[in-house]
């Protein structure tokens, strides 16, 4: 049999679509009439059942996040493994010129977050890399062994084609801007961007990780976290329970947040950083590497590698000038 996409139902004067609760894994055998996911709007909550029997291969969706009507939640194939047969039904109504990957993904970027995010898909085995889209690259030339398709430009192509997710690669330190252009540039040819989480990272059941985040190796997501669109949670990196993180929020290798802190968009909190109970940092803002954050950060405040905030009495502001490096 070829494999059937399980897609997100339209809901009437819905908004925003939940997937409330997940009743399947990847590989997982299931029967015809069987509860897959139950899913929320602000008004209505309805379940999805197997419309068939087969296996569950390319589930890139996780409770609590955001998804869109027709969106593909998984696939029913015939065997459990992302290779297995050509599915039916399109992920969009309006794209039907081609069979869709079942798990097929592009990653826009081929720098050190690309090779990253490669390594992260791979671990996982539940997609398909078809590819690396980046600008700079030439075409045919090769990351990781996955080959180089060319620029922006052949999104299209390979949307036609059937491809329909893609990882952003596109690190943004310093930037985080940058990684929001990637983003759009996907969303403006049709892309979507799963949740990705590695293999070795620990979750908490109850954390809502939104589309598009990245949770690298051996990082903790503790209970009743909220991370934001498009964020990073680099390795090692421990976001305790409660806290809430804006969209494009970066928290790199071996920073911790503890319980409750609130950290706003396009902030970066850098290496080994920790930012301490409650405390909540502004959206822009930069913490260096080795920061220790005790009090409130204001939007936009750069805080020097090392150092402590607020500043102690007579001691260095604390406060990174332009041009100075975490």
């Amino acid at each position: 049999m070829a494999a059937v996409a399980v897609q997100i139902p339209s809901l009437e004067n819905s908004g925003p679509i939940w997937v409330a609760s997940l009743a399947i894994r990847e590989g997982q055998p299931v029967e015809q009439g069987q509860l897959l996911a139950g899913l929320e709007s602000r008004h209505e909550r309805v379940e999805l059942h197997a419309a068939t029997s087969g296996y569950v291969v390319g589930l890139h969706a996780r409770p609590g996040q955001t998804v869109l009507p027709g969106a593909v939640l998984c696939y029913l194939a015939e065997a459990p493994t992302v290779a297995s047969g050509k599915p039916t039904g399109s992920l969009v109504p309006y794209a039907e010129q081609a069979p869709l990957e079942a798990a097929g993904i592009l990653v826009y970027g081929g720098g050190g977050h690309g090779k990253a995010v490669i390594e992260l898909l791979r671990a996982m085995r539940t997609f398909r890399v078809v590819g690396v889209i980046d600008d700079g690259m030439p075409h045919g030339s090769d990351v990781l062994g996955v080959p180089v398709l060319g620029g922006a430009d052949q999104l299209k192509d390979w949307h036609d084609r059937g491809v329909r997710l893609a990882a952003n690669g596109v690190g943004g330190i310093g930037n985080p801007q940058s990684r929001q252009r990637v983003f759009d540039v996907l969303a403006q040819a049709g892309f979507a961007c799963p949740v990705l989480v590695h293999p070795t990272a620990v979750v908490e059941p109850s954390a809502v990780l939104e589309g598009g985040v990245q949770v690298m190796p051996k990082a903790y997501i503790g209970s009743a976290v909220r991370v934001g669109f498009g964020s990073v949670i680099n390795v090692g990196a421990i976001v305790a329970h409660d806290c809430i993180l804006g969209r494009v929020t970066n928290v790199s290798p071996g920073a911790a947040l503890a319980g409750g802190v609130h950290v706003e968009e396009f902030t970066q909190i850098g290496m080994n950083a920790t930012v301490n109970l409650n405390v909540r940092v502004g959206a822009g803002c930069m913490i260096g590497n080795g920061a220790d954050v005790k009090a409130d950060v204001p939007a936009g405040t750069r805080v020097w590698a090392g150092s402590l905030w607020p500043p102690r009495p007579g001691g260095s502001s604390g406060v990174r000038e332009e041009g100075d490096v975490s």
